[in-house]
């Protein structure tokens, strides 16, 4: 069993080292890459790239999306949540644009103020502040400040706190919004929130004291897309102790189409999400029709990794977002392979294929569908090969840009598969 005293993902490389790549893997954000620019690279097993076990077990979601494209009405709602891999939205932003691409694109979909937090932040939108918050991730769970659906949480008690957000448009999708929704603390001890447009004039409230249909949402809908607003607190009239509690954000606009919500938390494992008190009861909101995990890189990464805890972590994450979105399709990746440090450098990780074969085991015994991603890399040793074609960043363990968008391609094809098969036999 993996100590809860140690500190995981990114401590698995220093903090300048994990600031640099960082820096490295978000340049490349917002491109895109397809089969072709990977053909010459042998080790990526190409003919074995699909969705495995997912004949039932994603009929439903593989129907509405059958029915958004027949039709171009409705909605089809995505999470992708995991670790490190996932919060810097290469790989699942990737996925994001292919998908929208064909069958719509109905928002941004959930966002954390990363930068608020003093974290990595995709580059599809930037969030800027006047003071410091406190936060917390998941991860350092013992912590004060509980978490909700992002995996992260950032609370002030400053009265002249500002978030300002913008989003930027990706090739050939444009991301402004005119519905916005904030999942925070509400109560009479936490702030008004006004919501300002870049001209700086309020266009909405946001009352803690109001009651909505999730106790921890606040939903404003805008007459014009947005591409700017300022979230800002507003002064209380009483000399009560008021607070602002951030959970995350959901953008949306009124097109038909697919709504790819992205939870990434670096040093992520499945227990973290598991512990994490309000997530989720928030998640619940999000109304998931499939919801994609990818985590098993930061369980496999030391020694000691015990399989079987590492399957029943899985099994209570299922079973939890199950019993708050019942009707949800459910599918798993597997870790990619990845290196270890030793007292002889980095050398290969055999408890990540362990890692990965726990993962397919319990698809299989529950009839869930999973991507091997350990297999199609090239599986044991092959990030080696990845890191000589500049696919991988140094540590081995993340991948570069180019590695994760490779990724996205490789899943949106896989996905693409099954589903065109599916569309077939209902045509």
């Amino acid at each position: 069993m993996i100590s809860s005293s140690k500190i995981s993902f990114p401590s698995l490389i220093s903090f300048f080292t994990f600031l640099i790549i960082a820096i490295s893997i978000g340049r490349i954000n917002g491109q895109t890459v397809d089969s072709a620019a990977y053909k010459n690279f042998k080790f990526i097993k190409t003919s074995i790239n699909k969705i495995e076990n997912d004949s039932s077990s994603l009929a439903f979601v593989y129907e509405k999306l059958f029915q958004l494209e027949k039709t171009k009405q409705g909605r089809v709602n995505l999470v992708h949540m995991g670790d490190s891999h996932i919060q810097a939205d290469i790989f699942s932003g990737g996925i994001r644009q292919k998908m929208q691409l064909k069958f719509g694109n109905a928002g941004r979909g959930l966002i954390f103020p990363y930068r608020v937090a003093k974290s990595n932040e995709p580059t599809s939108y930037k969030t800027t502040t006047n003071v410091v918050w406190d936060s917390k991730r998941n991860v350092f769970y013992e912590k004060p400040l509980p978490i909700g659906v992002s995996g992260f949480t950032v609370e002030t008690a400053d009265s002249l706190a500002e978030i300002n957000l913008t989003v930027k448009d990706q090739p050939k999708l444009g991301y402004s919004f005119t519905k916005f929704t904030l999942f925070h603390e509400k109560g009479p001890g936490n702030y008004d929130i006004t919501v300002c447009d870049d001209l700086n004039c309020e266009i909405g409230l946001m009352r803690p004291i109001d009651k909505t249909s999730n106790p921890f949402v606040s939903e404003l809908k805008f007459s014009k897309p947005m591409r700017q607003i300022y979230l800002r607190n507003k002064t209380a009239d009483s000399a009560m102790k008021h607070a602002t509690r951030i959970y995350g954000m959901l953008l949306e606009n009124d097109s038909a189409g697919v709504l790819y919500n992205m939870i990434g938390v670096n040093g992520a494992e499945y227990r973290h999400y598991n512990l994490s008190k309000y997530f989720f009861q928030q998640f619940s909101y999000l109304s998931a029709d499939l919801v994609i995990i990818s985590m098993g890189t930061n369980e496999a990464f030391y020694s000691g990794f015990d399989k079987e805890l590492f399957y029943r972590n899985i099994d209570s994450l299922v079973t939890n977002l199950k019993n708050v979105n019942p009707n949800a399709a459910i599918l798993l990746t597997t870790p990619g392979d990845s290196f270890k440090k030793s007292r002889k450098g980095r050398i290969k990780n055999p408890d990540m294929k362990i890692a990965k074969e726990t993962v397919i085991r319990y698809c299989l015994e529950h009839n869930l569908a999973y991507w091997d991603l350990y297999e199609i890399m090239g599986g044991y040793g092959s990030m080696a090969k990845w890191y000589a074609v500049q696919l991988s960043a140094k540590d081995r363990v993340h991948f570069s840009g180019k590695g994760y968008q490779i990724q996205a391609d490789l899943f949106y094809q896989a996905f693409l598969k099954g589903y065109e098969k599916y569309k077939k036999s209902r045509e």
